[in-house]
């Protein structure tokens, strides 16, 4: 498994809350079922792509600003997520960096990615935020992750 896949791995095996945000990771109670879950490790997978995403738009700054706001309105609709969560995923984040640069790693990379990381979960925050503000959700009623309680009606709930 690369370096950031386990990170991410670790981040739902520290913070059950967040398997619990989604119906179909609710039965992975030990480390061991959330290792072979293919489908937990396709959403890691996602939460990585994202990331990657979002670094490789920095040249181009709106690209980067509207993607990272409607990933942060998307999770508005999952029940029970807070705009806290988003925070969650800083460290393993940086761990997985330091991992996979290994001796390239330096002070410098390290304060970089510090900022690099901060400005993307503040940008999905803020995504999140518009959405709590705004008098439409996000995709109308469609559900999040295929659970019916998930619904935009049940989402603002999320935004007290």
């Amino acid at each position: 498994m690369r370096p950031f896949l386990y990170d991410v791995h670790r981040l739902f095996e520290e913070n059950a809350e967040l398997l619990n945000l989604f119906q179909k990771f609710q039965d992975l109670k030990t480390k061991e079922s959330q290792r072979e879950s293919m489908e937990l490790a396709q959403h890691a997978s996602l939460v990585m792509s994202t990331l990657d995403e979002a670094i490789n738009s920095l040249d181009d700054v709106d690209h980067f600003i509207e993607y990272l706001h409607s990933v942060g309105r998307m999770h508005v609709k999952v029940k029970g997520f807070k705009r806290e969560y988003f925070w969650k995923i800083e460290q393993p984040f940086l761990l997985a960096v330091k991992e996979t640069l290994d001796e390239r790693y330096t002070d410098n990379i390290e304060v970089i990615y510090k900022i690099t990381v901060k400005f993307i979960l503040q940008t999905l925050v803020d995504g999140y935020d518009s959405a709590c503000t705004s008098s439409e959700m996000p995709n109308g009623n469609a559900s999040v992750d295929n659970n019916p309680a998930a619904s935009s009606s049940n989402a603002e709930n999320n935004c007290e």
